[in-house]
């Protein structure tokens, strides 16, 4: 179901303009901004202990934009992120560990004065043992190679809604492909 609403949103999007489209593909790294011991204390069970973690993200996706104007584009992304790990001990003697992760689908408005620097911002849904919602916020810097390909540099800030408030904050590189 949700790859549906993806294609469909992909599908759709140029019928609402004929200004430049283009396909980026991004890969990125960064940090995970959590209350790991919050996190514990809200989805286990009493007396269960943070043992381990590791906040690192990363991630790797795919963005469709088509342009309405000079200053205003829209677009659509299909992402994978790796948020963050934890290991926990439980009041019996048991070690569990958690590796949390998202396949999300985000539609998203660009904004930006000047074809080199761009600002990203939309909701998202993040598809994890459920659906928990987040905001994508970005600023991205493009360096032209030719006419059809540039190379992003993004600054990402995704806010999720997840057990608690759930921050990976990364940066993030690859090529834009103008159609």
């Amino acid at each position: 179901m949700k790859y549906t609403f993806t294609v469909l949103l992909l599908a759709l999007l140029p019928i609402y303009s004929n200004g430049q489209q283009s396909l980026e593909f991004n890969i990125s790294a960064g940090y995970t901004f959590i209350d790991l011991d919050k996190v514990v204390e809200e989805d286990e069970v009493p007396g269960t202990i943070l043992k381990d973690w590791d906040q690192f993200t990363y991630g790797i996706g795919i963005q469709y934009i088509t342009e309405l104007s000079d200053k205003i584009s829209i677009g659509g992304e299909l992402m994978y992120q790796y948020w963050y790990w934890y290991q926990v001990r439980v009041p019996f003697p048991i070690t569990r560990a958690y590796d949390v992760d998202a396949t999300k689908i985000t539609p998203f408005i660009r904004l930006g004065n000047s074809d080199q620097l761009k600002f990203d911002f939309g909701p998202q849904f993040n598809f994890t043992d459920g659906v928990s919602f987040g905001l994508l916020a970005s600023a991205n810097y493009y360096i032209p190679i030719s006419d059809q390909l540039d190379i992003p540099i993004k600054i990402r800030l995704d806010l999720l809604d997840n057990i608690v408030l759930t921050t990976p904050t990364s940066l993030s590189f690859g090529i834009r492909y103008n159609l």
